[in-house]
C-alpha cells in the first residue's frame, strides 16, 4: 500500500529537521556548549555560522561549508549522515503509523548521533540521551510501551550497567567508568522494554566481544584495551526497533523463540 501525500510529506518534515541538527549537536557537544544554545557554531572555533549551513542536503551542494573565521571544514562524512537520517524518516514514515514512525525516526537519529561520537571522541553526550528519554516518554503516553515494562526494562538495564561498571572500577583498567554506556542502556530500556532490552543487551555484548577480539590479533590482547559498547547498543536497539515497526506482533515472537 502507497502511503499518503500527507505521511510522506510527515516523514520529509521530520527528517529535514532532524538532519538540520546533528551537524549541530556534534559541535555543542564537541564545545561543550549548552544544550539549548540554538545558534550554529563552528565546530573548531566556536564561531557563529550562518544558518544557511544548517540546512542538509542543500548546504552541501550550494552553500561553502569552511568557516569564514577559521577555515575548518566539516567531515564529508557529516552529510551522508544526513542523508541516512532523511531516508530513514521517509521509510519510517512510509512503513509504521506516524506516532511510532516519530518514535523510530528521532531514536535512529539519536543512536547514529551516538555512535559517531563514541567513535570519535569516547564520549556519549547526554544531549542525545535526552532524545532517547523523550522518544521513551511519547511511547509511554500514547500506550506504545506500557509504564510496567518501561520499567521492568529499567531493572534489566541496571543489571547491565553493573557488569559494565563493576570491572572497571575494581579490575585492572585505569579506573574510568563508563557512565555514558550506563545512561545509554538505561535510556533505550525505557523505551523497548524488558523483552526487548534482554535481546538487545545480549547481542551488543556478543558484538562487542568479538570485535574485541579481532582486534586483539592486531593490537594484542589486553585487559586494559577498550572497545566502545554504545555503538553496539545503538546497532542492537534500531536492529531490533525496526523489527517493531516491520511487525505489530514482533515482541510477543520473540518471547515465545519463534522467528
Amino acid at each position: 500500500m502507497i502511503p499518503a501525500p500527507e505521511i510522506i510529506f510527515m516523514g520529509v518534515l521530520v527528517g529535514i529537521i532532524l538532519a538540520s541538527s546533528l551537524t549541530h549537536l556534534f559541535a555543542i557537544s564537541s564545545l561543550g556548549i549548552s544544550v539549548f544554545s540554538k545558534s550554529p557554531v563552528c565546530e573548531s572555533c566556536a564561531d557563529p555560522q550562518p544558518y544557511s549551513r544548517r540546512i542538509p542536503i542543500l548546504a552541501t551542494l550550494f552553500f561553502s561549508k569552511k568557516c569564514p573565521v577559521c577555515g575548518h571544514e566539516p567531515p564529508r562524512l557529516y552529510a551522508f549522515l544526513e542523508m541516512v537520517i532523511f531516508a530513514f524518516s521517509i521509510w519510517a514514515f512510509s512503513a509504521a503509523k506516524p506516532v511510532l514512525a516519530l518514535q523510530i525516526s528521532v531514536l535512529g537519529f539519536a543512536l547514529l548521533g551516538v555512535t559517531y561520537m563514541d567513535l570519535k571522541k569516547w564520549i556519549i553526550p547526554n544531549v542525545f540521551i535526552l532524545y532517547i528519554l523523550a522518544v521513551a516518554l511519547l511511547a509511554m503516553v500514547v500506550g506504545t510501551v506500557s509504564i510496567a515494562h518501561a520499567l521492568s526494562g529499567l531493572l534489566v538495564a541496571s543489571v547491565v550497567s553493573l557488569f559494565i561498571i563493576l570491572p572497571q572500577k575494581f579490575g585492572s583498567g585505569d579506573k574510568t567508568l563508563a557512565l555514558g554506556d550506563v545512561k545509554l542502556c538505561l535510556a533505550v530500556a525505557l523505551w523497548l522494554g524488558w523483552i526487548l532490552s534482554a535481546y538487545v543487551f545480549f547481542l551488543a555484548s556478543v558484538l562487542a566481544i568479538l570485535t574485541w577480539m579481532l582486534s586483539g590479533f592486531f593490537k594484542g590482547f589486553s585487559a586494559r584495551r577498550r572497545v566502545p559498547f554504545g555503538p553496539f547498543v545503538a546497532l542492537s536497539t534500531m536492529i531490533f526497533g525496526i523489527g517493531r515497526v516491520l511487525d505489530p506482533q514482533f515482541v510477543t515472537h520473540l518471547l515465545t523463540y519463534r522467528f
